[in-house]
């Protein structure tokens, strides 16, 4: 189930974020300006997003309610309406990144100027508001959004054009949003009554959320919400309300709100207990509303015995330092538990996170736990629904693709100390001298880390600071040496430590390099100067695996190949044609394609299909999951518990 659908399922309550165009007015951006915010300003827009998230909004709007070719032209704008949208969800996902605790990105979807023609109200034909939809839901698609949200609707064939539009690109949750005015009837004169049973009826299923925004303020929403509830309840449905600061009026400098945060707080409790399960706010409101919505949110009761949770509002506090819990069956003075699974030719299992782009850890750690949880948890019960199971270690990128993140060496402690499992550290030559490099190797060693993966790095020129300079003092081969020398107990110039270190060395290596009689040489070098195993690039078909071995010979060291599961065509034809070191076969990328908007079961199908076939091969996996989204690995964590027992068992 994706992520946001199991939250909606859930029955917690989510707060969403509050208006965005009328934000950006407060905060001086002209309205006129304001469509194409994500192209020509983008640091505006991600700047309000982490206003919303660091007031404790978990919800997050594309700034995208304007965003397609119709509304545009009626704006007298124009902008490449693919990738205007593309560009604002991936703001809003970096915004998510940095603030780095969990949050759902829905790609907005607002009306396009005029109804659709539909009995006796004239308008647009179906066929052209479907096609504006589609373009604009491509957009947010390839920007990577949890889910869609089509708001301020005041008629149903605007909403059904755009729910059909959207279903054509994409399996992800619906949210439908109508405008009711304080008549109680949309602009087209629908009845909350009326659009609740129509979104019954959709062609392809109810959405995944429906309820009212906009429109009015607290109080009239409220109304529309009791009056939708009993039949969107009564299917299962959860309800979502954005209302407005009030009824505007207009000043000498300006236009004004008048319910302010504290009467908005007032009216949350009435709103949730009326069947809201989404609750955000539209015009008028600002990041002060929603802090305030989090005071009118009563918490669920907590069983007896268990830690309350913490409030979205506070977010991530800092743990206490303390001694390095080292993961079980590891020694502050021996060699790393991974290291022993390896040397007692154990298959072995790793998952790969980034690290968040913020000093806030919470939403790695978080997924870090589910991870750790051992598969006899899961299927003890322990944890539930909430397990993906047992894993070996977690990589830790160190900036990949050049774009600055938390340091690897720090999220990697914080994994050990908070989490009790071990990471395997990705240290690059890119960003540090031959000194810097030493530093930080013996001060990751007294931290309790042991597992580093030795990588060159990619060059700044790819990243957001192009302009920094590259050190690549050493290479990964002499990186290796450099471990090698630390675990012989002496530095890099042979000069003596007093204490070796026990570092397990990693290194990299790519089968579908160009050269692959290059590469093959080169990853002799890093044997030779003493790596313990090696971890592949992500392949997609047994020859390329087979290909290499046949270039290198045996191994004389465990290799964990790589495997990262497609989630859309898109996704495959971008990592095929744009990114080094990948090459997905035709034949996969034809399964995507036939996969059609629901990519994810076909991509861990593939995946399942190609470790089926290497499983022999291996003694190893590295699973690389995509926008560090844990879920989907959990058939393949399943079949790799079974590879694990049938190996212990032979």
């Amino acid at each position: 189930m994706n992520a946001l659908a199991a939250e909606l399922a859930s029955g917690r309550v989510l707060v969403g974020d509050g208006g965005i165009g009328t934000r950006l007015t407060t905060l001086g951006v002209e309205p006129g300006s304001q469509p194409c915010l994500p192209l020509t300003h983008p640091d505006r827009v991600e700047a309000l997003h982490l206003e919303y998230l660091a007031a404790g909004a978990r919800l997050l709007e594309t700034h995208t309610f304007q965003a397609t070719a119709p509304r545009l032209a009626s704006l007298n704008q124009s902008a490449d309406v693919g990738r205007l949208n593309r560009r604002a969800a991936q703001i809003a996902r970096h915004a998510r990144d940095i603030f780095g605790e969990e949050a759902y990105i829905v790609g907005s979807l607002g009306p396009l100027g005029h109804p659709v023609a539909r009995g006796e109200l004239a308008g647009l034909p179906f066929e052209t508001a479907r096609a504006a939809y589609a373009e604009q839901a491509a957009g947010l698609m390839a920007g990577g959004v949890d889910g869609f949200l089509i708001e301020t609707m005041s008629d149903m064939g605007t909403v059904e054009a755009a729910v059909a539009a959207v279903r054509g690109e994409s399996s992800l949750p619906i949210l439908v949003s109508f405008a009711f005015s304080l008549e109680g009837a949309t602009r087209y004169g629908l009845l909350p009554e009326e659009a609740a049973r129509a979104l019954l009826e959709l062609a392809g299923g109810p959405p995944a959320a429906a309820g009212a925004n906009c429109g009015t303020g607290p109080m009239p929403l409220l109304d529309a919400i009791l009056r939708m509830a009993p039949i969107l309840q009564g299917a299962g449905i959860p309800l979502l309300a954005y209302p407005n600061a009030g009824q505007p009026t207009r000043r000498d400098d300006g236009v004004h709100y008048p319910a302010g945060p504290a009467y908005m707080a007032g009216m949350t409790p009435a709103l949730v207990s009326a069947g809201a399960r989404i609750v955000g706010g539209c015009c008028g409101t600002g990041p002060e509303h929603i802090a305030a919505f989090q005071e009118g949110i009563v918490p669920p009761s907590v069983p007896a015995g268990s830690a309350a949770p913490s409030s979205p509002v506070l977010g991530y506090r800092p743990v206490p330092a303390e001694e390095p819990v080292m993961a079980s069956g590891s020694d502050a003075s021996d060699a790393s538990a991974f290291g022993q699974k390896l040397r007692a030719g154990e298959f072995v299992v790793s998952v790969e996170l980034d690290p968040p782009r913020s000093p806030n850890p919470s939403r790695l750690l978080a997924a870090a736990r589910r991870l750790k949880v051992s598969q006899l948890d899961v299927t003890s019960g322990l944890d539930g629904m909430n397990s993906l199971g047992g894993i070996d270690a977690i990589n830790i990128a160190d900036s990949p693709m050049a774009r600055v993140r938390m340091s690897a060496l720090a999220t990697g402690a914080l994994v050990l100390r908070t989490c009790g499992i071990e990471p395997i550290i990705h240290f690059t030559t890119r960003d540090r001298n031959r000194m810097g490099i030493a530093s930080d190797l013996l001060g990751a060693h007294a931290l309790g880390l042991r597992n580093v993966l030795c990588l060159t790095g990619d060059p700044p020129g790819l990243g957001d600071y192009a302009h920094a300079t590259a050190v690549y003092d050493l290479a990964s081969p002499e990186l290796v040496r450099v471990l090698a020398a630390f675990n012989r107990g002496e530095d890099g110039l042979g000069h003596p430590l007093g204490q070796a270190t026990a570092f397990t060395i990693g290194v990299g290596v790519n089968p579908n390099a160009p050269d692959r009689a290059a590469e093959a040489e080169r990853l002799r070098h890093k044997l030779d100067g003493g790596a313990h195993f090696i971890m592949s690039q992500p392949l997609y078909a047994e020859e390329q695996l087979l290909a290499f071995l046949d270039e290198t010979g045996p191994l004389p060291v465990p290799l964990l190949v790589g495997i990262m599961p497609l989630v859309s065509l898109r996704q495959a034809q971008y990592l095929h044609n744009e990114v080094p070191g990948i090459s997905i076969p035709a034949s996969a990328r034809e399964a995507m394609a036939r996969a059609g908007n629901d990519g994810v079961p076909a991509g861990v199908e593939l995946s399942l299909e190609f470790l089926a076939r290497v499983e022999h091969l291996v003694q190893g996996v590295y699973l690389v999951p995509s926008f560090n989204r844990i879920e989907p690995l959990s058939a393949i964590l399943t079949e790799l518990t079974s590879i694990r027992a049938r190996r212990r068992a032979s």
